[in-house]
């Protein structure tokens, strides 16, 4: 091997050793396939007029055409979905709040309400939560409750941020994370407390949900109505990815599996139906932002994407360099550019296709959003400038 592109490669592979990797894949929201894609933007700071937790709300099939539980005198807001999907209902009297995870807002929920005197008025949270259904771009559902089912023929995403707070003096926590389910079978699974009567309070930690799923599991002391995840979920990113060609499903919480490769509680993965929170008991702050359902990013592919995650980064240097100089392979494994090796030239593509994705996931640019580009870890700038180097002087 040339002496310059064995450094190249060394790099390449120095920046895999690094602990930067892209985690869990994302969601791509494709002009031909239904989704969902609800942002609740706005303002957190507005004083307009109405935007009060205890301010007047829409009734279901409201004449104003605001959603179900909307503020209807508040306009500073918007819980629509965009483009994509269709709102059941919102539950609970939440409002437009500052959130971790973006700066334009999420649905949250406030909690005890008091009055003037600060006395006790009750819980507005009892049963807070977002119920919502998919659909093919800019089409309405066929009911409130029933969407466009996503193809199970297809890899799909659902990716959405998360925040729960238990109240001062609450023994239970909440009774229901989120749950999945398809048009004609009923639920691909539930996430529920872990305690006891699905609670979230399990010998005394907060925050503990299992996932009931199929095959159905035997209900016994040590594995209750499903498989218990071995962290608290408490705050982050949740992330499932169906994959057709086992027809099994990954959960990820924020860059971490916690469950991979369950199935189905019907055996059914045409999803059109999801819920966030709404329990029976649940008095829990409830916060959710950025929910997105799609296809698979991978499945239309970006150049340089190995691994198919939205994002070119120093993950995919790390695979061109795991696979570099190797012939008869994929793309997925960082040939490119189709002819069967991965050299040079597919890391040439990687480089001139870092500066315009660094971090900028394929939804975003879907959805019309201005890309932000950033700057490139440390290791991967030290590929990028000394990568053109090493191959002018190679052409030379």
């Amino acid at each position: 091997m040339n002496w310059r592109i064995f450094i190249l490669a060394f790099l390449i592979i120095q920046a895999n050793s690094i602990d930067t990797f892209a985690g869990p894949p994302v969601p791509f929201l494709d002009d031909d396939e239904p989704g969902l894609n609800i942002r609740f933007t706005g303002d957190p700071q507005t004083t307009e007029s109405g935007c009060a937790q205890d301010g007047v709300r829409a009734g279901m099939g409201d004449s104003s055409g605001k959603n179900h539980n909307e503020l209807l005198e508040c306009d500073n807001w918007d819980f629509s979905p965009d483009q994509w999907g269709s709102l059941g209902f919102l539950s609970g009297a939440f409002t437009l709040v500052n959130s971790p995870f973006s700066d334009d807002g999420a649905w949250g929920c406030l909690g005890n309400v008091f009055d003037s005197g600060n006395r006790f008025q009750g819980s507005a949270c009892g049963g807070a939560g977002v119920r919502a259904v998919t659909t093919m771009k800019k089409q309405p559902p066929a009911s409130l409750m029933r969407g466009h089912a996503m193809d199970p023929d297809k890899d799909w995403v659902l990716r959405f941020d998360f925040k729960v707070e238990i109240l001062v003096g609450d023994t239970y926590g909440s009774d229901k994370l989120f749950e999945i389910a398809a048009p004609d079978t009923g639920d691909i699974f539930q996430v529920f407390g872990a305690g006891d009567g699905n609670s979230s309070i399990l010998n005394g930690a907060p925050h503990r949900y299992r996932v009931s799923h199929g095959p159905w599991l035997d209900r016994s002391e040590s594995q209750p109505f499903g498989t218990i995840i071995d962290r608290p979920l408490e705050e982050g990113t949740m992330t499932v990815h169906y994959k057709s060609s086992s027809q099994t499903l990954d959960m990820w919480h924020d860059d971490e599996l916690v469950l991979p490769d369950f199935q189905s509680l019907s055996g059914s993965y045409d999803v059109d139906f999801l819920q966030l929170g709404v329990g029976a008991i649940s008095f829990e702050n409830a916060l959710f932002d950025n929910i997105l359902l799609g296809v698979l990013a991978g499945d239309s592919p970006i150049p340089g994407d190995a691994n198919g995650d939205g994002v070119i980064d120093v993950a995919d240097l790390g695979i061109v360099g795991a696979h570099f100089n190797l012939s008869e392979v994929t793309f997925h494994q960082g040939d490119f550019n189709g002819d069967g090796t991965v050299d040079v030239a597919d890391l040439g593509i990687l480089g001139a296709n870092w500066a315009a994705a660094q971090n900028l996931s394929v939804t975003s640019a879907q959805s019309g959003n201005d890309p932000t580009v950033l700057i490139p870890e440390p290791a991967g700038l030290l590929v990028l400038a000394v990568g053109p180097i090493l191959l002018r002087r190679r052409r030379n």
